[in-house]
């Protein structure tokens, strides 16, 4: 680091333009991104962008390291980028950072794009670096342009306020941490105007002119047309974020307000109750924004609105949770759990068992054989049942409950569809697609958690009771 102090001190007697290098100071001071003594990692691909970040980051006397990564995608070339950034660093006397990826197989051992997974492992490397040697942020080259160009490709695909005001300067737990942003304050013809004055080589990527890409083309095609129609666009964009910026601020804050008056969280759910959801201003929009995080997509959510003026039931999904139009404590509104798949466990006890049972990951079943005594009464516990021993007939089976199941509730006067008795205890729908029976000689003679069979109970002419004990996990 010893070469860096030496260009602090900067005045217009060594020729060179200080413009670009005091806004550069300005606004990694105006927003806080890093201070003079912070070790700052920078992202290097040897192309213009990154490589006038790190010369400014070298003639300021910021402290740095340099970080690059070859995606083996280009051959010959990608191994010459890396020769070409690594002799930088070597004359920077920075340390350097270098690894490879094959990147293509990547891409296939993961069913993604390329550029995903160039995108993946590249952060993953950079979270590692920054970690391992203690960097105060990861500094990747983003400027103006990208972020006209992000806002662009974000609108065309669909987007809400945050999509629209595109890169931040500093992001505090990005993907690698701590990662800031110094150029945002430039354009791609201000990096271009200093690389060409301080005589900056670098490497260019002939991806960056193939128009396959989408950015590429609002790159090459769009944002000039823009710029014909306003050429003080990059003047306004900053204004424009900004302004974007305080309107999402103010959105996230009413947002979260709704949802701490509409929203009823439970130990592991959040009922969303229709009477006071709908009394909201723009009840999808809230509920959209809710979701979001959990996989929920415009449609979907759409389609729940509606579902409040028909009666319960619909059920939305995503890979991790569920939504479901449902009625909970008296109230009707919008379920939401964590998705747990129906079981499917079949299991046949030939013999009474010596230990305890599992059941698949929901739970374990002990099963315990006592004399009865005079005074016996079974617990009153829902998770306990107690049956006549000598009625049942092994093999017992645990499976989950069907369509069409019946039995004979303890306390009725006959058989009832087991499906009627859930509905009975107001269930909601997660948890009646959880229930398991015990049944025995083809007769259910439990609804596991719930009621037993009333030609099973335990009389005063039973001997020997049959203990069960649902240990739920």
């Amino acid at each position: 680091m010893g070469k860096q102090s030496k260009h602090n001190d900067k005045t217009t007697a060594s020729g060179r333009n200080p413009t670009l290098e005091q806004a550069f100071l300005a606004f990694i001071n105006d927003n806080r991104l890093c201070g003079p003594a912070d070790r700052v990692l920078l992202a290097v691909s040897g192309g213009i962008d990154s490589m006038v970040m790190a010369d400014l980051f070298y003639q300021t006397g910021l402290p740095f390291a340099i970080a690059h990564v070859n995606f083996g995608l280009r051959g010959a070339e990608s191994d010459a980028d890396a020769d070409f950034v690594q002799n930088k660093a070597e004359q920077y006397e920075v340390p350097f950072h270098l690894t490879r990826f094959d990147t293509n197989a990547v891409a296939h051992e993961r069913n993604i794009s390329i550029q995903m997974a160039a995108r993946d492992l590249r952060y993953a490397w950079f979270a590692q670096l920054v970690d391992a040697n203690g960097y105060a942020s990861l500094a990747t080259a983003h400027h103006k342009n990208d972020v006209l160009e992000t806002l662009l490709f974000n609108l065309t695909r669909g987007t809400g306020l945050a999509g629209l005001h595109g890169i931040a300067p500093r992001q505090e737990k990005s993907v690698a941490g701590v990662m800031i942003r110094p150029l945002l304050f430039a354009t791609r013809d201000d990096l271009a105007n200093y690389a060409r004055e301080r005589g900056i080589a670098y490497r260019e990527d002939r991806s960056n002119s193939d128009d396959k890409y989408a950015r590429n083309r609002i790159r090459h095609h769009v944002v000039p047309i823009l710029i014909g129609l306003n050429p003080g666009l990059w003047e306004g964009l900053p204004r424009t974020i900004e302004r974007l910026r305080a309107a999402e601020s103010l959105m996230k804050r009413q947002v979260e307000q709704c949802w701490n008056e509409v929203a009823e969280q439970q130990t592991d759910r959040v009922l969303f109750s229709a009477d006071k959801l709908l009394q909201q201003p723009e009840p999808a929009f809230l509920l959209a924004e809710w979701l979001k995080p959990f996989g929920f997509g415009t449609d979907q959510v759409k389609q729940m609105i509606e579902s409040l003026a028909r009666p319960v039931g619909q059920v939305f999904e995503t890979a991790t949770h569920r939504i479901t139009h449902d009625r909970l404590n008296g109230k009707t509104g919008l379920m939401l759990e964590q998705l747990r798949t129906r079981p499917t466990t079949e299991i046949f006890v030939t013999d009474w068992p010596t230990s305890s049972i599992a059941i698949a990951d929901l739970a374990e079943l002990t099963v315990l054989q006592l004399n009865k005594p005079p005074d016996f009464r079974p617990p009153a516990h829902a998770a306990i049942a107690c049956l006549d021993a000598s009625l049942l007939i092994f093999p017992l089976v645990i499976r989950p409950w069907q369509r069409g199941d019946r039995f004979w509730p303890l306390g009725l006067n006959g058989r009832k569809l087991v499906s009627d008795l859930l509905n009975d205890l107001k269930l909601t729908y997660t948890e009646r697609q959880q229930v398991m029976v015990l049944a025995s000689g083809g007769e259910i003679v439990w609804v596991i958690g719930h009621r037993i069979n009333h030609r099973f109970r335990i009389t005063e002419n039973t001997t020997q009771v049959a203990q069960f004990i649902w240990d739920s996990k």
